[in-house]
């Protein structure tokens, strides 16, 4: 195998004279040309206002050919050697053809041609990227040279990773790559929508990677909920379900607002306990011109209608799933009747010192605090624990709301007709106080649906603002002064966005 160093010329030390002296060398590969050929066993057009081809599904089949140039840009035919195959954006999963072994391909005269790579979240503008890193795999039956305990190449290194040269354990060789690299034109595919990264499904397909979305025709991604921590969108044109998505920029983005059309996003995908989110989003927005008489704007905002969730549904993960992110609501509920900072009766037996046998445990209106010791948590890991004991009673009771969890997070249940019970989060509504609201009905509660896996309550409705909330309750202020019925999703929580907007009124 030849390792070819980069440049045309080198400086000899003679040693005897004490001089140098300038001997030239023949030009060394530089860089490597990669060309893709062909996509799913079809031609590739080249032309690059050809359309994009459509988002893989499953693998895409890239066909590709390696060339090793000199500076000049001719082959150099003498080297020998493996590159190492990528594509960005995508993982690769194998490269198969002449030559082909794991993500490597061997190019013998500085060629390798009808090479194949299987490419997993193929998307966008997929580039095939080739490096000479130095590594030669080595037979699984033999010793590698980059793990027998000797020094190969006589640098005074030994091995990986102690040897530079030494790509990984398995290399064959312990002298370095050229690091000489190609890559390849864009494959032009479709970018894919919120419901794809969503994964049409319980996870997301791209876990822990930069995804940019496709936010211009045929999806219209508007803004359905601005929150301390970042904004919820949905893909309005998409029917297939799963297109909402949460972007979480740490702290309120500035300049956003409920109706705004989202026009670039690009983001890492990432399960968060359960929720499929964005995180680090990067942005741009279309500031959403509402119309007024003189002026018809953007039209009406397209923020859709809150999707129903009726009380068999609470417990239909995949339905649920299917509107994760999504603006969501409930009707004719009723707040959990036990919601309250005193700890539940735990009736002990004669000469049980612990719960490991559950004993009857009576919650109260008062009373559901499972933190039996006042240690601000519940005790989950020792063997026995009654707090444990009393989280679980209290989370089989579709009445109990435990005081704990509600005062960290501000979730609490309500009860459905049913009885089923869903959690919802009402901090964000000024002058309405739950634990005052237990055992009392609310008629409607829009919010954007969160999950969070663990427990039997993985899923909470969040309100945004006053306008989410329709209740009757003459000792609530949000009540007496909010909405008497459920408020269209065209003026629901939408704010001015500066103090002279032209169109303030209809917002």
């Amino acid at each position: 195998m030849r390792r070819a160093g980069i440049g045309s010329v080198a400086l000899v030390v003679l040693a005897s004279s004490g001089c140098t002296e300038k001997v030239d060398q023949p030009d060394r590969v530089q860089s490597l040309r990669v060309t893709v050929t062909g996509v799913n066993g079809a031609p590739l057009d080249p032309n690059p206002a050809a359309p994009a081809l459509p988002l893989p599904k499953d693998l895409a089949e890239l066909d590709f050919d390696v060339e090793a140039l000199r500076p000049d840009g001719s082959r150099d035919a003498g080297f020998v050697g493996f590159v190492r195959v990528s594509v960005v954006p995508g993982a690769v999963v194998e490269v198969v053809g002449p030559g082909a072994q794991g993500r490597n391909v061997l190019l013998q005269g500085g060629l390798a041609q009808g090479v194949k790579t299987r490419v997993k979240n193929a998307r966008g503008g997929t580039r095939v990227w080739v490096e000479d890193v130095g590594y030669f795999p080595a037979d699984p039956a033999a010793k590698p040279a980059c793990a027998n305990g000797v020094d190969d190449d006589g640098d005074g290194d030994v091995d990986y990773p102690e040897d530079p040269g030494c790509a990984f354990a398995n290399d064959n060789s312990e002298v370095a790559g050229t690091f000489a690299a190609g890559v390849s034109h864009p494959v032009r595919f479709e970018r894919p929508r919120l419901g794809d990264m969503q994964g049409r499904g319980a996870s997301t397909a791209y876990e822990l990677e930069s995804v940019e979305l496709e936010t211009r025709s045929p999806a219209e991604v508007i803004v359905t909920r601005i929150a301390a921590d970042g904004f919820y969108a949905t893909d309005v044109t998409d029917t297939l379900g799963h297109n909402h998505v949460f972007a979480f920029t740490f702290n309120t983005p500035p300049f956003l607002r409920v109706c705004d059309r989202i026009t670039s996003l690009t983001g890492t995908a990432v399960e968060f306990f359960g929720f499929t989110e964005l995180s680090f989003p990067a942005f741009e927005r279309h500031a959403w011109r509402f119309p007024t008489a003189t002026d018809p704007g953007d039209g009406p905002c397209r923020v859709p209608e809150p999707a129903s969730i009726p009380p068999e549904a609470t417990q239909d993960s995949a339905l649920l799933e299917k509107i994760e992110s999504a603006l969501v609501r409930v009707e004719n509920v009723t707040v959990g009747a036990f919601l309250g900072p005193s700890n539940p009766e735990i009736q002990l037996a004669n000469g049980q010192s612990d719960c490991s046998i559950p004993p009857p445990i009576v919650f109260s209106p008062a009373a559901s605090n499972c933190d039996l010791d006042g240690s601000g948590f519940i005790d989950f890991d020792t063997q026995g624990s009654c707090e444990a004991a009393c989280a679980n009673a209290c989370g089989a009771d579709a009445n109990c709301v435990e005081w704990t969890g509600y005062v960290s997070r501000g979730n609490y249940r309500v009860v459905l007709p049913g009885p089923k019970s869903i959690q919802i989060n009402t901090r964000s509504i000024s002058g309405f106080d739950p634990v005052s609201m237990r055992g009392k009905p609310i008629a409607s509660l829009t919010g954007t649906l969160r999950n969070f896996s663990g427990g039997d309550l993985n899923w909470t409705i969040e309100a945004r603002c006053s306008d989410d909330l329709v209740c009757s309750e003459p000792s609530q202020k949000a009540c007496v002064d909010g909405p008497k019925a459920p408020v269209s999703s065209q003026i629901a929580c939408v704010s001015p966005r500066t103090s002279d907007d032209p169109n303030e009124a209809s917002n």
